[in-house]
């Protein structure tokens, strides 16, 4: 699992996508340790890879004395812990999908990722803009979600629907605020289809390379997503290059994406990734599975993974993008 989860270079990862989420519709208030999807009025990265649904927004609490409430009709996300933590931990976070007009007039995917964390009684947010291509938007349409948090005797706003806004049409300038970049490169020779990516962390040519993605469908007839996996053989590979991806980060990953409880993975969950292993999920003739470490076990969530991976993670974003859209000879991306 590799992901870019706060505007930290010293957090900054790749990540996975594996989800086994519950449904959120409505109002609902909820607790304890999990990951939950919502609906998205203003639609999904690729609507053909949900399944022609639309609950890909989404909502995670990292442990048992965070609750959140969720009234979709308000627009209104709800955090409330009563735990003093001896450090600055997250303790949840949200991810909300949208889209926005690109310079050449194009409709481009966009995520907004926020992360909620508590130190002591105080509560902190970090949030970031994912977008497949660099540069500026305009004409953003996503779901006007408020974020607020408890504090005692009133509620405290962490994030406004403007602020959501703002940073979808500017990632770019978030990511200079930042002071770091992450560079994505495309790899695909004159004439392939499938996506290949490496990211970089840093600025120009003091960038990094910290992993390469890839997603492969042999036989698959057209550029789709969705039908490339509904033929039954795809492949969707994660490479360390570097061995200094934090452990942390690829604990939260695991959790995040229904992978924690894997046997497999267990070494990867306790020391993080070494340089040059491979994380690999997949399908052959229909069936699932999972790799790691030289090792192949089935595994039966595989498609339902990696299809959000595709559609939550920075990483993914690119790759299924880059999977639709004939080939250039370099991709540039913003995101963390």
């Amino acid at each position: 699992m590799l992901s870019f989860p706060s505007l930290s270079i010293r957090r900054a990862a790749l990540g996975l996508a594996l989800t086994g989420a519950f449904t959120l519709a409505g109002a609902a208030d909820f607790a304890g340790r999990g990951v939950f999807n919502f609906k998205s009025d203003a639609g999904c990265p690729f609507a053909a890879l949900a399944g022609g649904g639309s609950e890909c927004n989404r909502l995670a609490l990292d442990d048992a004395d965070t609750h959140a409430a969720l009234d979709a009709a308000a627009h209104t996300i709800r955090f409330a812990s009563t735990r003093s933590y001896p450090e600055k931990t997250i303790v949840g976070d949200v991810l909300l999908q949208g889209s926005g007009r690109a310079r050449d007039g194009q409709r481009v995917p966009l995520t907004f990722h926020a992360l909620l964390s508590r130190s002591g009684t105080e509560w902190s947010v970090s949030s970031h803009a994912h977008s497949p291509v660099s540069g500026e938007f305009d004409d953003i349409r996503i779901d006007p979600y408020k974020v607020t948090v408890n504090e005692p005797g009133t509620e405290r706003v962490m994030l406004a629907p403007e602020q959501i806004v703002e940073a979808l049409a500017r990632p770019s300038l978030a990511a200079r605020l930042a002071n770091v970049f992450v560079q994505v490169d495309d790899n695909r020779a004159d004439g392939a289809r499938d996506a290949d990516i490496t990211i970089g962390l840093g600025l120009s040519r003091a960038s990094k390379s910290v992993a390469r993605a890839r997603f492969r469908a042999p036989g698959a007839k057209g550029r789709d997503l969705a039908e490339a996996m509904q033929q039954g053989n795809w492949t969707l590979e994660l490479q360390a290059l570097s061995g200094q991806i934090p452990r942390q980060v690829v604990q939260r990953d695991l959790f995040l994406y229904g992978l924690e409880s894997q046997s497999l993975l267990q070494p990867l969950l306790q020391r993080g990734f070494r340089k040059n292993e491979k994380l690999l999920l997949g399908a052959a003739n229909g069936k699932g599975y999972i790799r790691y470490d030289g090792q192949q076990r089935e595994f039966a969530g595989a498609d339902a993974a990696a299809r959000a991976f595709l559609q939550d993670s920075f990483i993914g974003l690119v790759l299924g993008w880059q999977q639709q859209q004939p080939q250039t000879a370099t991709t540039k991306a913003d995101g963390r």
